[in-house]
């Protein structure tokens, strides 16, 4: 493995807060990225045992190497029951048999798999943000095969791991594309430069990109068909929900200084005044680094301002470090955070108690509705053996979102199919998991909607269920 200067470590935000710190040029297996979403410790981490509770053994047909960031010069692993012998098959949960076996689980499936795949950055402490993305897809697709497949065609799930490095994610998109001939791309658990690496190779193809991260750089554009409301929504819609449900108004931010998407959260709510057409009253702000140890001076700078409302963005290591600093210094204001700077670990965590948190697509907690059932039921069976995160509900209304658009393409599931039917969705919330989703040939329309989360008891709520947040 390579050692990375710090200059090179950081990769930039999904969602436009959860950070990714590379390992470029590794081979990543399942289990390693199971330990990411856990720990955020990455490769290197304690091994899980074959068949235990996140181990590939797990999902049908998965492999124990499903991440194939591969080594240049290497192919995929050919997957178990992914069809037959000299088949590319390298899939991290190629949920179900090429040949119409449903890898054991029931409700068998016929004729050719409908084959999606997601090219994503998962390893390191900022894997822990993205990598449950990769085994709610696993789940999605094991899920579907249990249950008969779409109109009785197998799904086969190819996920590669890029490693955070833009020429990588490139070849792999095109190996996905070209050489597993998949029909979408499906959950890009992805970062911004490695999606601009290959954003416009799938509109030449015409390769439609079915919902992911829905960062700053997933802008109206034919091909993305993003599930979450835009950046600058989500940005503002975190602010509302503080000052509709915070404790107190006056707000304050710290903001990593090592990517401009930090800064482009810090302009958005102070710069442009956003927090304060919210209804909140900033009063504090700072830059930070994701390579500080220690945070009492930023912790104490944030109390004497008055904060009762405190913003961490930085990846989720570091927004722990944060809490920890500002607990010694008796200062615990309620935290207001996005999504993707948290763990669903952090919920046990006494500094996040009554903390609030806005989601771009459902909360993935203490929902009781059917389509949450089904998300809950089949991560209970096919998950990661952990409590599903922000980064399982992305992924998983994304592969919902696919599978209504396939199932609707009749007997004829193609790119161009997939695209048609997407295109002709309106107002569509896929069961409450989803803001309205309305494309046209432009991309997506904007909807100024959010869902939140509070931790009231050590747990996970969602006070408001799958009601929306709108302005």
């Amino acid at each position: 493995m390579r050692i990375w200067t710090r200059s090179r470590v950081l990769v930039a935000l999904f969602a436009v807060t959860a950070f990714v710190v590379a390992a470029c040029g590794t081979r990543v297996d399942h289990d390693s990225i199971v330990r990411a979403a856990d720990t955020g410790a990455g490769p290197g981490a304690s091994e899980v045992a074959p068949g235990e509770p996140g181990s590939a053994g797990d999902v049908p047909g998965a492999t124990d190497e499903p991440g194939t960031g591969h080594a240049a010069g290497q192919t995929a692993h050919a997957a178990r029951g992914s069809g037959t012998a000299g088949e590319r098959g390298g899939t991290a949960g190629n949920a179900g048999a090429a040949d119409g076996e449903s890898g054991g689980q029931g409700g068998g499936t016929s004729g050719d798999p409908i084959v999606v795949g997601s090219v994503g950055a998962y390893p390191g402490p900022g894997g822990a943000a993205l990598a449950q993305g990769a085994r709610a897809l696993q789940a999605w697709g094991a899920h579907v095969n249990a249950n008969g497949g779409i109109d009785g065609r197998p799904v086969k799930v190819v996920v590669m791991d890029d490693g955070g490095d833009a020429a990588k994610a490139r070849s792999l998109m095109k190996e996905l594309v070209e050489e597993y001939n998949a029909v979408a791309v499906v959950a890009a658990m992805t970062v911004v430069e490695t999606l601009n690496s290959w954003k416009g190779y799938v509109h030449e193809k015409k390769v439609p990109v079915v919902g992911g991260t829905c960062g700053p750089e997933w802008v109206k554009a034919p091909m993305l068909f993003r599930q979450c409301s835009s950046s600058a929504n989500q940005i503002y819609g975190t602010a509302l929900v503080g000052a509709k449900h915070g404790d107190g108004p006056k707000f304050g931010g710290l903001f990593c200084s090592e990517t401009q998407s930090c800064t482009y959260v810090e302009e958005q709510l102070f710069d442009k005044g956003g927090a304060k057409r919210a209804g909140l009253d900033p009063v504090y702000r700072a830059r930070i680094s994701v390579f500080q140890a220690d945070f009492t001076a930023e912790c104490i700078q944030a109390r004497n301002a008055g904060v009762e409302l405190f913003m961490v963005i930085g990846d989720p290591n570091t927004v722990e470090r944060v809490s920890s600093s500002c607990r010694r210094q008796n200062f615990n204001p309620q935290y207001l955070q996005m999504s993707s700077t948290m763990r669903p670990q952090f919920a046990s965590n006494p500094s996040f108690e009554n903390g609030l948190v806005s989601m771009s697509v459902f909360p993935f907690a203490g929902l009781r509705t059917p389509a949450f059932e089904e998300f809950d039921a089949a991560w209970q069976r096919f998950g990661d053996g952990n409590d599903p995160g922000p980064a399982a509900a992305q992924a998983w209304s994304s592969a919902k979102l696919f599978e209504r658009a396939a199932s609707s393409a009749g007997s004829e599931i193609s790119r161009s199919s997939i695209t048609t039917q997407l295109r002709k969705l309106r107002d569509e919330r896929l069961g409450g998991l989803t803001v309205p989703l309305n494309y046209d040939a432009s991309g997506v329309s904007d909807v100024p909607c959010t869902y939140f989360m509070r931790i009231a008891g050590g747990k996970w709520t969602a006070p408001e269920g799958d009601d929306l947040t709108c302005w």
